[in-house]
This record gives structure tokens, sequence and C-alpha cells, in this order.
């Protein structure tokens, strides 16, 4: 039997941080689960012990970096680590997924690809710079590289110096590719709140990306990380002013000529040859009431 410690960090979220608790309490080798309070205002420390969680507190926000290191020093020695958002709720008992690989063996991290209903509101540039830099310096192709759900084997976590910030997932990546782990996508169905196309939502992406460049700049180095990030913007505006592709085209070529089929099949045809006449066709000729199939019959 594996043993496992779930660490949650979480940053005012007493809407939601019970319901995840309570959840990753059914996940099979979980035997504990630490709610990391990252300086919250609201009662996300009392949720989540009144759910069943060994909570520590941070005096002041710090991030979701040194909020995860908070959650390490305080697990004794697992043999595994989940790492889980706080907003995941109820979908959090489906973390075992993400769990089996490394208990099993098969893989030293785990990350989870979410279902494809999923999706971030953004544009995906912070995403996209950030697989590149891992394609690049690691040769790893991956989904979600920045995906905070993870699973990672004990003794490899705990070796690891985390990033700060938002940039604990790129800097984990490559730190654990760089050690020779094994590292492996799953996806898993998990639901979490997302973040809008707003002003507070683009400031929050703005935030990441500033963490994940930081965090990659003390990894890679100044030269190399500037390539990649010119590299994605020039990716990104190649991107928007390519047009719109062959498939997309018939598909929606496809779907205007089946509307068109059923607006015609809803036309009464002309009864006889004197309704061929242009004028007296324009007259005669009216839409069936939909959902009539059958030919009604002549006016006379």
């Amino acid at each position: 039997m594996t043993h496992a410690v779930a660490i949650v960090p979480a940053f005012n979220r007493a809407d939601t941080v019970g319901a995840t608790v309570t959840a990753l309490a059914t996940v099979p080798d979980v035997l504990d689960v630490i709610v990391v309070d990252d300086g919250s205002r609201d009662r996300t420390a009392a949720v989540a012990a009144a759910a069943g969680a060994r909570v520590v507190e941070l005096a002041r926000n710090r991030g979701k970096g040194a909020a995860i290191t908070a959650g390490i020093a305080a697990s004794g020695a697992p043999d595994a680590y989940l790492l889980i958002d706080a907003d995941l709720g109820d979908s959090a008992a489906l973390a075992g997924d993400l769990l089996k690989p490394v208990s099993l063996g098969s893989a030293d991290m785990t990350i989870a690809v979410l279902g494809s209903t999923e999706r971030g509101g953004g544009f995906g540039f912070v995403k996209g710079f950030a697989a590149r830099v891992l394609r690049s310096e690691t040769g790893m192709f991956l989904a979600e590289p920045l995906s905070g759900q993870r699973a990672v084997r004990g003794p490899l976590l705990r070796s690891l110096h985390l990033a700060p910030g938002f940039g604990l997932e790129i800097g984990l990546t490559l730190d654990a590719a760089n050690r020779g782990a094994s590292i492996s996508e799953v996806e898993v169905g998990f639901t979490h709140r997302l973040t809008g196309r707003d002003l507070s939502g683009f400031a929050h992406r703005a935030r990441i990306g500033r963490h994940v460049y930081l965090a990659a700049l003390s990894r890679v180095g100044s030269p190399k990380l500037n390539y990649y990030l010119i590299a994605s913007v020039l990716s990104r505006i190649v991107s928007a002013g390519r047009p719109v592709r062959l498939r997309d085209r018939r598909q929606r070529l496809g779907r205007t000529a089946r509307q068109s089929w059923q607006r015609a099949r809803q036309v009464r045809p002309p009864r006889s040859i004197r309704d061929l006449r242009p004028l007296r066709s324009l007259r005669r000729l009216r839409s069936l009431p939909e959902g009539q199939g059958r030919r009604p019959t002549s006016e006379s």
C-alpha cells in the first residue's frame, strides 16, 4: 500500500475547499490531507478543518510555491504526494487516476490533463510559451505544461527546490526532468472554476506569465529563454493571421448546404404548368408549416 499525502494550497477558497477535502478523503492510499491556508481573508482554514483536513496557516499570502513547500515540510516522509488545487470540489475524488501510475512505479510524476470541456478562457500564449520551453529543454511534448494537478513520488519532490508563485509547475517539470524522472500526462475529469476574459482574468494571467518566465529564467538562462519567448510571440502572430483551414471551410459549406436543403423541402412545389409562369409562381408559392411533411391539397 502506498502512503500518499494530498497537499491543497488555498487562498480565499472557503466556497470550495470543504468539498475538495471531503472528496480527497475518499481516494485510496491518501492517508492525510493538508490544506495550506495561504494568508486567506475568509474562512478557508475553518472550513478545511471542519471537513477533516490538517491545516497549515501562513501569516500572509506567499504564493503557491511557498504554500506547497510549507505543506511538504508538515507532511513527514510519505511515499507520494498529490498536489491538488482547492477549487476542484467534488471532482477531486478522481485524483486516484492521477496517483495510480506513481503508486505502481510506472511514473515518477504524473500531470493531469483536463477534459475537452475544461479549457481556460485565455488565448493560450503563456501555456504555449511554457510548452515550447519544456519541448526544447527536455524533449517532452506536454498538452498541459502548467497543470497544477499532479502526483509526485515522495523522495523526488522532497529533493527539489520549488519555484515561487505560479512558477511552481514549470520549475517542477524542468527540475524533475533534469533528475532523469519519468513524467507522463493522465487525462482526468477534474472540473474547476475557469478564469474569464475580463480585466481581472487577464491581470491574473499576466502574473502567471511573469512567474513562469522568472522560474524558467533561473533554470534555462537569459539567451535561450528570450529566444523561446520571441519564437512563441511570432508563432502566435502567424497562427492568428493564418487563413481558415480547408477542413473548417468544408464543414461550414456542409452546414450551409444542409440548411438550404431543409429550407427547400419546406417550399411547396408547382402543381401545374400555370404555376411555372414567373408572376403566378411568385404569388402562389408559399412555405409549408414547420414539421408538415406531406404535399398540401391544391387551392382552386
